[in-house]
């Protein structure tokens, strides 16, 4: 499975969104079961002063613009599973057991000034989501979520709409929806836009065999449940 990617906005770096997580695992199944596939939607991308609508199946919505004025913040990507109910993916927190393989999506980028605000969402995980990255002084950094914790289960966190005026104050990028989802920076003061953190992935059933999440710049794991490769490759073929 792949997770969505983050949305992004005219602004931001060419790849300022957060790209989607990639999961892969192998299950015996009987001609008569039956398997609940949700696809991830990529986050909205912005190109004014509304926050990006989070996509389908637990992406955070971005925060609105300073003012209106200011570039606002990019959706989160949606997680992507495969479980057996049919539900999403937030509805599980109590039905762990019934979920079979997690991928996670990516954070929306943040609002910004076209010369400075240079940020980097976090992509989706992987045991655990990337937190987001900054070029300069200027905003914050969104955490990074777990297997175990993170904004919420199956929900990335919605960015804020900043209420300052000055300078820096842009709409905050969406969390991505994930086993966990991604956090969004919550402050609204001058200089505080941050992009959204990606979501985790998740690949603890039992049932599932020779498994392994891929995710990119993100940190690593050789647990077998968790087990984590980072990467830079963000094509078709992830695995190579």
């Amino acid at each position: 499975t792949w997770g969505a990617q983050g949305g992004n906005n005219s602004y931001s770096l060419d790849d300022g969104y957060g790209k989607g997580g990639y999961s892969v695992g192998y299950i015996k199944i009987e001609k008569s079961d039956i398997l609940y596939i949700f696809v991830g939607g990529a986050g909205q991308s912005t190109s004014d002063s509304s926050g990006g609508i989070g996509g389908y199946n637990g992406g955070g919505t971005g925060g609105i613009g300073a003012n209106r004025s200011y570039l606002g913040g990019g959706g989160g990507g949606d997680a992507t599973h495969i479980s057996l109910v049919n539900e999403l993916l937030s509805s599980l927190e109590n039905s762990i057991e019934s979920i079979l393989i997690v991928s996670g999506g990516g954070g929306g980028t943040t609002g910004g000034n076209q010369d400075y605000d240079k940020y980097t969402a976090g992509s989706g995980g992987g045991f655990s989501g990337a937190e987001s990255k900054k070029s300069s002084n200027r905003g914050s950094i969104s955490n990074a979520s777990y297997q175990n914790k993170g904004f919420s289960f199956g929900i990335g966190q919605n960015g804020v709409s900043s209420i300052e005026g000055n300078c820096g104050a842009e709409g905050n990028g969406g969390g991505g929806g994930g086993f966990y989802g991604g956090f969004s920076n919550q402050s609204t003061g001058g200089e505080s836009n941050s992009a959204g953190a990606g979501g985790s992935g998740y690949i603890g059933n039992s049932l599932l065999k020779e498994k392994t999440m891929y995710c990119y710049s993100c940190e690593e794991s050789s647990e077998e449940n968790t087990k984590t490769i980072s990467t830079t490759c963000a094509s078709e073929t992830p695995t190579e």
